[in-house]
């Protein structure tokens, strides 16, 4: 497969204004995509060289960028970087430049994804003496063959900055389009969605195209289920070229391979939650690292909430992974937090956050030592715990759990009495916890989704929005007066709706940033900023620059208002803001697709409603 065939559908893409087309072109590229191929074009796609959990990175930076386009290309670094100063995007640099080369090498082949992507992984693989030349020599060998549209694409790869804007749900719902006709052949699924559309009464002119987006969505909910479990999208790609949609079936846990995790939902009293699942398990709420332990035989593979490899990064929880947990194999979650020896008490998570580095992880160990509270059990000995209730899971936790430093399990209690709900929550607070979760003693595991299995439950009052608020920036504003000077002076953020895969906007955010904070932000999101508003955002204010969704921040604020300016939850002419937002920090354990949603913003809004009546009600 000919590289210059995906630049191509990736121009096309990233010219898309709407998801709809976003969607409709992946599609097609997958479908014109040979099995052989399939696997590198996902993963270009996503703007990485393998899965999410393996991270491997071209470790290049602008500079040697520069030098590799300048060796293809023929113009000097200071040209190329007065270029990059105008444009503020090397994949444009090498797109103008190479089309203009001021010389032509004697030898260049036509490129193949198959050979882009072995050079990449080459270059990410360079270590040691001579790594740079040859990672110079690799990246401009590519640039030497390529074509103009072909250069602006392999020079933003190694930046993961490809600035698609593709997420992994458009990736999939890709996926179940191209699909769509095999899934035609499937008699039971069509025969049960020919039945709903009768019941639904159907019009015969409708009738095609609601056949095919009902098999669409069937299709898209086997995928993401496989995906849940399985978080490998070109490894599915694969999967589904080769074997077509019955090989999903033979997809499953594989310790290594990171679970995606469930998530809990809100409710603002021990009564809602006792209304809502009865007698239930009841958690402290660890303000920690989620951590994911995957343990096959000797070696032990630990993962973050946002799959990423972390198992460097936190030797004592691996050392006790070894001597606690009593099985062959198995994958575990808990959460991690950084404790003071002597005193026993739990460190903040600003201290907490000190741990995840790449360098000096043994004196940072010793400084601050982690414990790791395990409260679930998603695979043991080969077997799919997944679902099983959530109390026999919690049994199987604890036998396989032996005692010693590093490793505990959450402090537990089982109830249907709200008193003890609450007793049990003040206990947590006062020790610095930042909560508790209840869990549906009957639930299974559900991967991947926001359901009332786990409800977590965090203090209210008088209305206000105690809870902080994930947002995802899709924009900012230059700023006006002394702020001119950082280039940035606000933020435009947004929430995520599931269901469209789109990002809504919440708040404009100009407070709670320092000098230094603004000179950061406006670094790192000038290098993803796009020339027009991206296919994924619905929003109907307009920043200075719009940027790619990629970078989610944690806010503060007053409350959730009504707007008639934001997309969040709109409906007819309002939707809803944040009122007096401040930004508290970025995010960097979050996806933003894990950014807060939609729904939970609709749902927040009305659990305030319920606390600011309820307080009117005892004031009256």
């Amino acid at each position: 497969m000919h590289f210059e065939l995906l630049a191509e559908y990736f121009d096309k893409i990233e010219r898309a204004s709407e998801r709809l087309k976003m969607t409709d072109l992946l599609a097609e590229l997958f479908n014109k995509t040979d099995s052989e191929n399939i696997k590198n074009v996902v993963y270009l796609s996503q703007g990485q060289l393998g899965p999410n959990y393996s991270k491997v990175e071209a470790g290049i930076g602008e500079k040697l960028l520069m030098d590799a386009i300048a060796k293809a290309s023929g113009y000097t670094r200071h040209e190329i970087e007065k270029q990059f100063k105008e444009k503020g995007d090397l994949g444009l640099v090498a797109e103008a430049l190479i089309a203009r080369k001021k010389q032509s090498s004697l030898f260049h082949e036509k490129l193949s994804v198959r050979k882009v992507f072995d050079n990449l992984i080459k270059i990410a693989r360079a270590e040691g003496s001579g790594s740079q030349e040859l990672k110079l020599k690799l990246m401009a060998e590519l640039l030497n063959s390529a074509l103009p549209l072909e250069a602006k694409f392999i020079a933003r790869i190694p930046l993961e900055n490809l600035r698609l804007g593709i997420g992994d749900p458009t990736i999939m719902d890709s996926f179940a389009l191209s699909l769509v006709e095999e899934g035609k052949k499937e008699k039971e699924l069509v025969k049960k969605i020919e039945a709903q559309m009768k019941e639904k009464k159907i019009k015969e002119k409708e009738w095609s195209e609601e056949l095919n987006r009902r098999i669409k969505v069937a299709l898209r909910e086997r995928i993401e289920e496989k995906y849940n479990i399985y978080s490998d999208l070109g490894e599915i790609a694969s999967i589904l070229k080769e074997k077509g949609l019955g090989g999903l079936e033979k997809i499953s846990i594989e310790p290594g391979i990171p679970i995606r995790p469930t998530l809990a939902e809100r409710l603002p009293s021990a009564e809602e939650i006792l209304e809502k699942i009865g007698k239930c398990a009841v958690e402290a709420k660890y303000d920690g690292f989620r951590l994911q332990v995957h343990k096959n035989k000797e070696k032990i593979i630990i993962f973050s909430r946002q799959q990423e490899n972390m198992t460097h990064m936190f030797p004592e929880i691996v050392e006790g992974a070894k001597k606690q947990l009593k099985a062959e194999s198995a994958v575990i979650e808990g959460e991690a937090l950084a404790v003071n020896e002597e005193t026993g008490e739990f460190f903040p998570f600003q201290v907490t956050i000190q741990r995840k580095r790449k360098y000096e992880i043994g004196e940072k160990a010793k400084e601050f030592p982690l414990k790791l509270f395990v409260f679930d059990v998603m695979m043991l000995n080969g077997k799919n715990f997944m679902n099983e209730p959530f109390s026999k899971r919690r049994k199987e936790l604890e036998e396989m759990l032996k005692k010693g430093e590093t490793i505990e399990l959450t402090e537990s209690i089982i109830t249907d009495d709200s008193k003890k709900i609450n007793s049990f929550f003040e206990d947590c607070v006062q020790r610095g916890l930042e909560g508790i979760i209840a869990k549906d003693l009957n639930a299974k595991y559900i991967a991947g989704a926001r359901k009332f299995a786990w409800i977590k439950l965090k203090r209210s009052y008088k209305g206000e929005l105690s809870d902080t608020v994930d947002a995802v920036i899709i924009g900012y504003y230059k700023g006006k007066g002394k702020r001119t000077e950082f280039g940035l002076g606000a933020l435009l953020t947004a929430v995520y709706d599931e269901k469209k895969d789109e990002f809504k906007s919440i708040a404009k955010i100009g407070t709670g940033m320092s000098e230094e904070k603004m000179v950061e932000l406006e670094k790192i999101l000038s290098k993803i900023k796009t020339t027009h508003k991206p296919a994924r955002v619905n929003s109907e204010l307009e920043p200075d620059h719009w940027v790619e969704p990629k970078y989610v921040i944690e806010v503060r604020a007053d409350e959730i208002t009504k707007s008639p300016i934001h997309t969040a939850g709109k409906t007819k002419e309002l939707g809803f803001a944040l009122r007096f937002p401040r930004m508290i920090s970025i995010r960097v354990d979050k996806k933003p697709e894990e950014a807060t949603t939609e729904k939970e913003i609709i749902e927040m809004y009305e659990q305030q409603k319920h606390v600011q009546t309820s307080e009117a009600k005892e004031e009256f």
